[in-house]
C-alpha cells in the first residue's frame, strides 16, 4: 500500500489528529482519520470525496481519480495549504463550506440506516445457508439465522431423528421466509420505516424461539442484531426529519 498524503490537524485545545490517504492495487483508496477509516461521501467523474466532522468543523478529503494528482484536504470548504492546519472551532455550517453540516448529518444517518438494514441481508442469507446445511445433515449453523426455519425443518422431518433428508417443501418454505427478510433489507435501506419496524418485530418474535430452546448463543446474537436494527431504524426516522422541507414562512 502506497502512502499518498498525510495532514496533521490540531484542535484549538491542542489535541492533534492525523489524516491519511493510501492507495493500493487491490484495495483502492483508503482515507482515514487517525485509525478510523472514512467512508466515501460522494463521487464525480474527476474525484471522490471523504467527509467527517471534527471539533465542530467539516473535514473534506478530495481524492482525484487520476493517480498522478495529489489529494487535497479542506476544512469548512477552505483548502489546507501544506501538511498542517489548526481548527478554529465554530459551527459546521460555515459560509462557503463545500459540504455543510446538514449534508454531513444526512450522510452519517444514511450510513447508520444502511448498516442497520444490512442485518436483514445477513439474517436472510444465514437462514438460507442454515437450511442447506441442515438438509445435508450438518449439526451446526449460523446463530444470526432464523429459528423458525429450524422449527419448520424439524417438524417436517418428524419427532424421530433419522438420516432422511429434509422434505423439499420445507426447504421451499424456508427459502421463501428467508427471502422475505432479504426484501425487508432492501426496503429498510430505501428508508421504509414501516417495513423496517415490521422486520424488527418479526426477528424479535423469532428470537423467542431461542429463548424457549435456552440457546444462549442464539439469544445473544439475536439481541445484538436487534440492537443494530433499532439503531438503523432510528437513523432512518431522523433522516426523514432532516430531509423534510422547511415550513414556508407566511408573512
Amino acid at each position: 500500500m502506497a502512502h499518498v498524503a498525510e495532514w496533521t490537524v490540531t484542535e484549538a485545545a491542542g489535541r492533534q489528529h492525523h489524516v491519511f490517504v493510501d492507495r493500493s492495487l487491490i484495495g483502492g483508496v483508503r482515507v482515514a482519520l487517525d485509525r478510523r477509516r472514512l467512508d466515501r461521501f460522494d463521487q464525480t467523474p474527476e474525484s471522490d470525496r471523504y467527509v467527517t466532522s471534527l471539533a465542530g468543523n467539516v473535514l473534506t478529503v478530495v481524492v482525484p481519480r487520476a493517480s498522478n494528482d495529489q489529494p487535497t484536504l479542506h476544512v469548512d470548504g477552505k483548502p489546507v495549504l501544506g501538511t498542517e492546519t489548526t481548527l478554529l472551532g465554530g459551527a459546521m455550517d460555515a459560509t462557503g463550506a463545500a459540504v455543510s453540516g446538514r449534508d454531513l448529518v444526512r450522510f452519517q444517518l444514511l450510513q447508520r440506516r444502511g448498516q442497520g438494514g444490512a442485518w436483514f441481508f445477513w439474517i436472510g442469507g444465514a437462514s438460507i445457508l442454515n437450511t442447506i446445511l441442515y438438509a445435508l445433515g450438518t449439526k451446526w449453523g449460523l446463530a444470526v439465522g432464523l429459528g423458525i426455519t429450524y422449527l419448520i425443518d424439524g417438524l417436517a422431518k418428524g419427532p424421530i431423528e433419522t438420516a432422511t433428508p429434509t422434505p423439499i417443501y420445507a426447504v421451499v418454505i424456508d427459502v421463501i421466509i428467508a427471502s422475505g427478510f432479504l426484501l425487508l433489507g432492501r426496503a429498510a435501506r430505501n428508508g421504509s420505516l414501516g417495513w423496517y419496524a415490521i422486520g424488527i418485530v418479526l426477528y424479535f418474535l423469532d428470537g423467542l424461539l431461542f429463548v424457549l430452546a435456552a440457546d444462549v448463543i442464539g439469544i445473544a446474537v439475536h439481541g445484538l442484531a436487534i440492537y443494530w436494527l433499532i439503531s438503523g431504524w432510528r437513523a432512518a426516522r431522523s433522516l426523514k426529519r432532516v430531509e423534510a422541507p422547511a415550513p414556508a414562512l407566511v408573512g
